[in-house]
């Protein structure tokens, strides 16, 4: 779109929201779902959350209703602070929680976590820093069908965040509540189920370097005496953020104290023949001009500059709920959701060519030189980076009954049905053996000229005529049975069971398409496995109102199993203990115990799924860029990942100072088996944590052999200048060791006729060991770069008066070192401050603005490949928007 365009485009949406800020129809509230710190309704805060007055609600972490889990510590955002967020997804909402870590699938990419693998820019939740697989991701409950070309995330963003009543967060072991995945914790997304009325908000955003983005929402419920609808839909879409808007953007660090990174596959390009180097000039090299080639000289560029370091993207969300109370004891409910996006990345057409003396533009700075290597690129040729397509689309639909049986034990019977498909549709590229026959071609009007000239299109075009097409698609079929009540009664309350089974079957399939648009071929694989379950969970309130005591006012306990059976990895059983003591009122100190189970997926197994194969990479090495072969796909002998993990904390909130809660949790993660896929990791070339997988300097032998191998060349490989071997494929990484400090300080006071709230809530780890081989020994990690780093933190402070609102937010995440750099380079923290300023116009209108990035701060620079590290940081300058919204 042209910056006019773009202009334009801006004004509409200005317009729109300004609109909506005019007086309109009546409306019927919603019901408040008020959960918060002090248990009493504290909106506007991220806050642990306490049990809502509904007897009949299950909190996050337990399957027993109306109780909350026992020995964990949850984590809400209520849907009054969710509408105060500067974001335009639930992903990105949940990025600002401090358990959740940036490491992984995101849309503004990176490679640590098998981010490089993240082919349509979808965004996973990363809990503690240890894999977006080790996170479960639920919506009331159920389970969501992953996404990606590997199908390796589940994305939230498929759900509009205006059809949220809350977003809790359990990040603790909860494999024996929800099974496998949820090693690290689980992220439940409740939706506004009982919404009455009609709500829209329309939201436009921008920044001062081109970007800018735009979103309107809108949720429709009724209500009546026996139940209720909801509909929700959600439109949201952004601009490409260029490398060219941002200065910090550069692979040349030597102004800043590193080291200059740029590509030499440049446009004119560098010859290497006889051990030597030679710099093409401008206006190209003949026969004529040979004599004027310096040894020793290499032509760099920045041609990454034209990268889409945010791609354009577009996203639909639709969601839906229903239920129906039919008679006094039995109630059916459905739900389901639909969502598709789709954008386009900006790539380099590089090219390594073996051009030998019978090309007619053949050109050697060495007489007698019968062949010579160049270093080359077709951007300037061909106006501008290659722009391939994606697009991803997931559904789920979902329908039961619950029933009240006797006493107050209910049953609860669903059946879901999910879907998803990603596809990087990549047509442009470089085709190997189009490449070598116009290197080949003697005739001098088609062969290709890397030498500076010009060439004929129709052979670029022949060129750059490239399928490398990767598609994944994904089914999730679930049935669950679950029945809870209670057993008998204890002087503290009701003991009180939920057990039942649940029966999954998972499918997934991939391709791969490579050749030509004229002449495909496809790799295609697929498989499907079924998971039975059965699964307990006890209630026991050992002391509670009843027989309260001094220093002893409740003290309750949970067991919870559950037995899962895999048909293709065996069973697993996974137990977990809870305990909670009230000495006084006002303080709770809780604990919990479990272990978790993760069987690999197909794609994870399947030496040929997802994009799998050969790459010709680029990566920095010790002393510079190296280029080489790397090795990207399954692995058939993975094991499964298994994780035991205990937590421990207290929360304060004293009679005396009402409105205060203060919250601390140590938590401690023992995973073992770890898998992990290492192609373009972050210091693979440079950390002796993966020595292991990298061979330098391969032997010629070594080079065809692995050519040889059957794997699929997924680009062109230059045998002759292939600088390492790095086996990127996923392993069993051994062992990683976590433990650290989650802690909270929530305050909310009324002073005269102003609310005031504040709040500071961060995690400190203390400890991150990883052994990266089986018996090689633990290494501490912990702050180096595509680690977590020690120490990250959000605090703020709100103000209402009348109908006016404001918010702070101060973002902190400590710096940490750049490991894959000699010395090793300290990189700096990184802080934000974000504003939020709202006005209720009346009862039915509301217009805010908020600034996001506020002071306009840079990431922090890392000795690396473009200057900063997309994994901790935000590359989106300050942004600006504003929002209208009006409830009928």
């Amino acid at each position: 779109m042209t910056r006019f365009g773009l202009l334009a485009s801006r004004s509409a949406w200005g317009a729109l929201a300004l609109a909506m800020a005019q007086p309109g129809w009546a409306q019927t509230a919603e019901p408040a779902a008020a959960i918060g710190a002090d248990g009493a309704g504290a909106a506007d805060e991220i806050a642990p959350a306490a049990i809502p007055a509904e007897e009949g609600i299950v909190v996050t972490g337990s399957r027993i209703r109306g109780i909350a889990p026992v020995g964990s510590n949850v984590i809400a955002i209520d849907q009054a602070r969710i509408a105060q967020e500067p974001v335009t997804s639930t992903n990105d909402l949940l990025r600002r929680v401090p358990q959740v870590v940036a490491l992984g699938a995101n849309r503004q990419g990176g490679s640590a976590q098998n981010g490089a693998a993240n082919a349509t820019r979808g965004a996973g939740i990363n809990l503690r820093g240890i894999g977006t697989n080790a996170t479960l991701l639920l919506y009331d409950g159920k389970r969501m069908p992953p996404q990606g070309t590997q199908g390796q995330y589940t994305d939230p963003s498929v759900i509009p965040a205006i059809a949220l009543a809350r977003v809790e967060v359990v990040a603790d072991g909860a494999s024996a509540i929800y099974g496998s995945d949820a090693i690290a914790g689980v992220v439940n997304f409740i939706l506004r189920r009982n919404f009455d009325g009609i709500e829209i908000r329309a939201r436009s955003g921008f920044t001062e370097r081109g970007y800018d983005e735009q979103q309107i929402a809108g949720i429709f419920g009724r209500k009546w005496d026996s139940g209720s609808i909801m509909v929700s839909a959600e439109y949201t879409r952004n601009d490409a953020l260029l490398g060219t808007e941002l200065d910090f953007y550069q692979d040349d660090n030597r102004d800043r104290g590193g080291r200059d990174l740029r590509s030499n596959f440049c446009n004119p390009g560098t010859i290497s023949v006889g051990g030597g180097s030679y710099a093409i000039p401008t206006g190209g090299v003949t026969n004529a001009n040979v004599g004027s080639l310096v040894r020793g000289t290499t032509n760099r560029c920045f041609y990454n500059q034209y990268d889409t370091v945010i791609p354009e993207q577009e996203r639909v969300n639709v969601i839906a709920a229903f239920n129906q109370q039919l008679g006094d004891r039995v109630r059916l409910f459905a739900d389901g959701f639909y969502s598709k996006r789709s954008g386009e990345i900006a790539g380099i057409s590089n090219i390594t060519a073996t051009v030998r003396n019978t090309n007619p533009f053949f050109v050697s700075p060495v007489p007698g030189a019968t062949q010579v290597n160049v270093t080359y690129s077709l951007l300037p040729q061909v106006g501008g980076p290659d722009v391939n397509p994606y697009r991803g689309e997931s559904w789920n639909v979902s329908g039961g009954v619950e029933a009240d049986l006797f006493g107050d034990w209910s049953g609860t019977l669903y059946y879901a049905h999910g879907e998803s498909s990603d596809v990087a549709d990549r047509r442009i590229g470089i085709n190997s053996a189009a490449l070598n026959a116009a290197l080949a071609d003697t005739n001098p009007l088609t062969a290709l000229n890397v030498f500076g000239g010009p060439n004929n299109p129709a052979t670029i075009a022949r060129i750059r005529d490239n399928l490398f097409v990767i598609t994944g698609r994904t089914r999730l079929d679930v049935a669950n049975l679950q029945f809870d009540g209670s057993l008998f009664h204890l002087p503290g309350g009701n003991v009180r069971l939920a057990a039942g089974g649940e029966y999954r079957k998972e499918y997934t399939f991939t391709d791969l398409a490579t050749g030509t648009s004229a002449a495909e071929t496809h790799v295609a694989d697929d498989g499907s496995r079924t998971v039975k379950a059965a699964f307990a969970e006890l209630f026991v309130p050992i002391v509670g109102a009843d027989n309260a005591v001094p220093g002893l006012r409740e003290l309750s306990l949970s067991l919870a199993g559950r037995y899962e059976h895999y048909s293709d990895f065996g069973s697993t059983t996974n137990p977990k203990i809870g305990i909670t003591w009230k000495p006084a009122n006002g303080i709770t100190v809780r604990g919990s115990y479990g272990t978790s189970f993760r069987a690999p997926t197909f794609t994870e197994v399947s030496t040929v799924a997802g994009g799998a194969g050969l790459y010709y990479d680029t990566l920095p090495g010790p002393n510079g860029n190296l280029t080489g072969i790397g090795i990207a796909g399954g692995n058939p002998d993975l094991r499964p990942e298994s994780a035991t993990t205990w937590s421990a904390g207290v929360e304060f909130a004293p009679n005396f100072a009402p409105g205060l809660t203060a919250t601390l949790t140590y938590f401690d993660i023992d995973y073992t088996d770890q898998i992990q896929a290492l192609r373009g990791t972050p210091g693979l070339l440079t950390n002796p944590l993966y020595t292991d997988f990298v061979t330098f300097d391969p032997s010629a032998a070594e080079v065809q052999a692995l050519l040889a191998s059957g794997l699929p060349i997924n680009s062109a490989i230059n045998a002759n200048l292939v600088q390492f071997i790095a086996d990127g494929r996923r392993q069993n990484l051994g062992t990683s060791l976590v433990n650290g400090l989650d802690f909270g300080l929530y305050y909310r006071r009324t002073i005269g006729a102003v609310e005031v709230d504040a709040g500071v809530q961060g995690t400190y780890f203390t400890r991150y060991d990883f052994e990266a081989v089986p018996e090689a020994g633990l290494a501490d990690v912990l702050g180096t770069i595509a680690f977590p780093q020690k120490f990250r933190s959000q605090a703020d402070i709100g103000a209402k008066w009348n109908a006016f609102q404001a918010r702070v937010t101060w973002n902190h995440l400590a710096g940490y070192r750049n490991t894959t750099v000699t010395p090793v380079q300290r990189v700096s923290n990184y802080d934000t401050i974000d504003l939020f300023l709202g006005w209720d116009v009346d009862e039915r209108f509301r217009f805010s603005v908020d600034v996001r990035n506020l002071f306009d701060e840079k990431p922090p620079f890392v000795d690396t490949a473009r200057g900063y590290d997309p994994q901790s940081s935000n590359p989106i300058p300050r942004l600006i928007s504003f929002t209208a919204g009006v409830k009928f």
